[in-house]
């Protein structure tokens, strides 16, 4: 694992020290995750906007589509899924059984 820095200010660093006590996890730990939900944060916006499609979501969040429409659905993310992209996915699953 790689070591950076970041420039914070008081209200950022008293959040994350707060979310460290709160969970009882250090720091840094609390920093990776938050860092990450960002990502899925953005990437899933990027998504509702029509900036990037499904199968790019995914990707970016290293998940299965499914997995994907079920973090969508769970935000309350409207799933931009046309009639032949559900078509497509049905012959790929009958090809494979």
């Amino acid at each position: 694992m790689k070591t950076t820095s970041f420039r914070l200010n008081e209200k950022e660093l008293e959040r994350i020290q707060e979310l460290a006590e709160r969970e009882s996890k250090e720091k840094s730990e609390v920093m990776r995750r938050l860092i990450d939900s960002g990502w899925e944060y953005l990437m899933i916006k990027r998504y509702a906007r029509g900036k990037i499609s499904l199968g790019r979501l995914a990707k970016e969040l290293d998940l299965s589509i499914t997995e994907t429409l079920d973090i969508l659905s769970e935000l309350g993310v409207k799933a931009q899924i046309r009639r032949e992209d559900i078509q497509q996915g049905y012959e790929t699953l009958k090809a494979e059984y």
